[in-house]
């Protein structure tokens, strides 16, 4: 009885052990199942940039100077403002094409030849700030002209002409409309050659003495030539110089 018990279970174990046996030759001889294939990844390319084109560097164009302005204020003329600025009244009469000298209207725009203005390049810096102690310079400042007032500086013009070609009514008319100043040595003139000087005579602020052409006696509001024939014609300028051959003013003779 023990016998046959022994042999069944010895059968079963040799059973599982061919069972256990089978099962791991089934495992060994299994091939694994093939994973993702890699996709190679195509070979890197190298692309050269562009090469930067150097531009030439083009300065900018300089700035063009342009010329000097004046507008013309109350009680000037043309004769005053080439003596401030110092240039030729007939540069200054030509360049701005002034037919009579003598009607030049207040806040008429004026070209003073031979003055340049220079604007500063584009995109330059600002000038610096002006110094907070003294004056402050104003660049360009147009120069100052004479005052028109009795204590100021003189102002002498031109105030008219009459009765040219007339001996007996040719004269000529001199106003201060300034401070006071002495006529001495000045002179009154035209492009012919006729030339009157002026003798020893102080014109005060709103004196006013008359040159005539003809004979007489002079006082100190009138002023004898004693010419014997008219020095004026209709169209010619005239022109009254200080004692240092100033141009002081100019008038055309109607």
């Amino acid at each position: 009885m023990r016998s046959t018990r022994s042999s069944t279970q010895l059968a079963i174990l040799l059973i599982l052990l061919s069972a256990v046996a089978g099962l791991l030759l089934v495992l060994l001889g299994r091939e694994p199942s093939p994973g993702p294939v890699a996709t190679p990844l195509p070979p890197a390319t190298w692309t050269p940039s562009p090469t930067a084109t150097m531009m030439p560097t083009v300065p900018p164009p300089s700035p063009t100077p342009s010329p000097l302005l004046h507008t013309v204020q109350p009680g000037e003329t043309l004769a005053g403002i080439a003596r401030a600025y110092g240039v030729p009244l007939e540069e200054l009469i030509a360049v701005n094409h002034i037919q009579d000298p003598n009607l030049i209207q207040v806040g008429q725009v004026l070209i003073i030849p031979g003055v340049l203005v220079t604007p500063p390049p584009v995109g330059s810096p600002p000038p610096p700030p002006p110094p907070t102690s003294g004056p402050t310079p104003t660049p360009l400042q147009r120069p100052a002209l004479p005052a028109l007032t009795p204590s100021g500086p003189p102002l002498v013009e031109i105030a008219g002409v009459l009765g040219a070609g007339d001996l007996a009514r040719e004269s000529v008319r001199i106003r201060n409309r300034g401070g006071a100043v002495s006529l001495e040595g000045w002179t009154l003139s035209d492009a012919g050659g006729d030339r009157f000087t002026f003798p020893r005579l102080v014109l005060f602020p709103g004196g006013e003495v008359t040159l005539h052409s003809g004979p007489g006696v002079s006082t100190p509001t009138d002023l004898f030539w004693n010419r014997a024939a008219p020095a004026w014609q209709s169209g010619e300028l005239l022109t009254l110089r200080d004692a240092e051959g100033a141009v002081v003013d100019t008038y055309v003779v109607p």
